[in-house]
């Protein structure tokens, strides 16, 4: 498992929250239209991201989502306190979707601050996350979940329950094939696929359909990272029964909940 820094989840949390209100504040301040204060606080995360795997010392993917997910509850609640005339029009529910895709922006610039620091692209530590079936998750996750959704119009016209079906069809099926092909014991996947695939559906939700209602929200996202999880839990286990040799061990604690491949 990966070695776990609170020093350096601090130092990241702390300076990008300050950074990400500055910059929020600044853009918000001058700007009346809120897509300019939506890019900065986008921006805040990932210089975030980018301070954690420059002051990190080993390859960690959780470190930069706990500082991630401590910047955002920062926000939450310091940015309608600000008052700022470039946020007035932001719901709460339209704050936590902003919150969400700088998570994902946040880990992205985690990756990148790795790899100006050296620790990858040198193979001086190796990296916990298989960046590549994280990727393949995601793009079989929303290409699944459009799919399916689509045809369900054509076929059903546009109900709720059945496209919200055809979604964790779709997340599903991206983590059992994650689980299926991979070469080895991979869990973190499957959950950075899952998250993923939800913000951007939610974001093409939105845009298409108009701002969903914030429980929806939540709750799409917590059953659809489960669902990702799921599935990739029973690809692993059907392909344990094909390969019981694994060339890639568990990293972390939620990769060691995998049922270990035996002979």
């Amino acid at each position: 498992m990966q070695d776990f820094s609170i020093k350096s989840v601090l130092i990241s949390s702390v300076a990008g929250s300050l950074i990400t209100l500055l910059m929020a504040y600044a853009s918000g301040s001058s700007f009346a239209a809120l897509p300019f204060p939506i890019m900065a606080i986008l921006a805040g995360f990932l210089i975030t991201g980018i301070l954690e795997g420059l002051i990190s010392r080993d390859v960690n993917l959780l470190e930069p989502t706990i500082s991630a997910v401590v910047v955002s509850v920062v926000l939450y609640f310091a940015l309608p306190a600000l008052q700022l005339k470039g946020l007035l029009d932001m719901t709460p529910t339209l704050l936590v979707i902003i919150l969400m895709n700088g998570i994902v922006f946040s880990a992205v610039g985690g990756w990148a601050g790795e790899k100006l620091h050296g620790t990858i692209a040198y193979g001086v530590r190796e990296e916990p996350v298989e960046w590549g079936w994280a990727l393949c998750g995601i793009i079989l996750g929303v290409t699944a979940t459009m799919f399916t959704s689509s045809t369900l119009v054509i076929i059903l016209g546009f109900k709720l329950m059945e496209h919200f079906v055809a979604y964790l069809i779709g997340l599903f099926l991206a983590g059992f094939i994650i689980g299926l092909r991979s070469r080895g014991v991979i869990f973190e996947e499957a959950g950075i696929a899952g998250f993923t695939t939800v913000v951007i559906n939610i974001d093409i939700v939105c845009i298409a359909l108009g701002m969903l209602e914030l429980p929806i929200i939540v709750g799409g996202l917590a059953v659809g990272i489960i669902a990702t999880y799921f599935g990739g839990w029973v690809g692993e286990r059907v392909h344990s029964s094909r390969a019981p040799e694994p060339t890639r061990p568990a990293k972390s604690l939620f990769g060691a909940m995998m049922m270990p491949r035996t002979k």
